[in-house]
């Protein structure tokens, strides 16, 4: 009862919705207009839709058994962007992205950003903080419209050379140029005022509740196509892997792996034979600096050791209290000199 009342309310919507998967949906001969900007101002459902931008057309890949398993965009315009991939998601090879369900496959789904899209009627989605289960999500960011070329088509006709008409007065041109920049600003088509109209927040989320409902009755038969996608996953895992292994078994590899030990070898020695070891022989922790500094020093507690800069002169730091003030200044003891004891560890009393 409760999934006739569910479907009842999406088809009840002012938008007609096909219960459609998420491949079939996406269509790949249509061009989609992406808006990059949805926002619900009164928390209401209603968005805001806005920041107009790629032109796109999209392509999906199914596996041999049948499963969806990439969508990839193509931007359509914008000059020398045109042809180039906009958004590429695989969920049989990317330890990211994930589609389950089949086949009603709602969304393909990010697991680290928790963003998904998800395709109903003459519109993608891009919606974040999707839920474990998919059935909600807290905001969307992204909203593609499926282009009508009937509109495109009039807009071309509209830039066609017109009759000349009267000329207006001044005042007259500026109120029209007003009313024209006015009507321009959120004149973006039937599709999207209609979608501007509707519940989204409701919209949505009812498809995934219903399309949930629909995976939680398949049969054991279509649940294989889950596993056919897992599998496709792994068989690519042990592919890398299997590529990875060969290349590290080639003479090559070796060699240079041998070479990276050798020269970080030769880098600890030489960083060894640049530093010498001052050991406190004393009771108290000391403190050492160069000559002349007034900062605290490299402390050495009583029987430790610290390294030193087997270049410079070292001494015997003193601190100073004026008040609730802690200064330092460098004594004239010379702990260690300079150059005499590089690699080597020296004593300090």
């Amino acid at each position: 009862m409760k999934k006739l009342i569910l479907l009842a309310i999406i088809f009840g919507s002012t938008l007609t919705i096909a219960q459609n998967n998420l491949f079939k949906n996406i269509s790949t001969t249509d061009q989609y207009q992406l808006y990059k900007q949805a926002y619900d101002k009164n928390n209401d459902g209603l968005y805001e839709i806005s920041g107009k931008g790629y032109v796109v057309k999209f392509e999906t890949k199914y596996l041999s058994t049948g499963e969806g398993y990439i969508i990839k965009s193509f931007i359509q315009n914008e000059g020398d962007k045109k042809g180039k991939v906009h958004e590429l998601m695989n969920a049989a090879t990317s330890r990211d992205y994930t589609c389950n369900g089949y086949p009603f496959e709602s969304m393909m789904k990010s697991r680290y950003s928790k963003t998904g899209f998800v395709s109903i009627g003459n519109y993608i989605f891009k919606i974040t903080g999707v839920s474990k289960n998919g059935t909600s999500f807290s905001n969307i960011d992204d909203v593609y419209i499926k282009v009508d070329l009937s509109s495109t088509k009039k807009a071309e006709a509209e830039k066609m050379p017109k009759k000349k008409k009267k000329k207006l007065s001044f005042f007259k041109q500026l109120k029209a140029l007003k009313n024209k920049a006015k009507s321009n600003s959120r004149n973006f088509g039937p599709e999207h005022k209609v979608l501007e109209g509707e519940n989204l927040d409701k919209l949505i989320t009812d498809y995934l509740v219903v399309m949930k409902s629909k995976q939680d009755g398949r049969t054991t038969k279509q649940k294989q196509s889950d596993k056919n996608i897992i599998n496709a996953k792994k068989n690519e895992e042990q592919k890398i892997k299997q590529y990875n292994d060969s290349v590290r078994a080639t003479p090559e590899h070796q060699d240079l792996q041998r070479r990276i030990k050798r020269n970080e070898a030769n880098y600890q020695a030489a960083k060894a034979q640049n530093s010498v070891t001052l050991r406190n022989k004393g009771s108290r922790t000391i403190y050492v600096g160069t000559s002349g500094s007034a900062n605290k020093g490299t402390e050495i507690r009583s029987g430790a050791t610290a390294s030193w800069n087997c270049d410079q002169d070292a001494y015997i730091m003193i601190e100073t209290i004026k008040g609730s003030t802690y200064s330092y200044r460098s004594s004239k003891t010379k702990v260690y000199t300079a150059n005499s004891g590089c690699g080597n560890t020296v004593n300090v009393r």
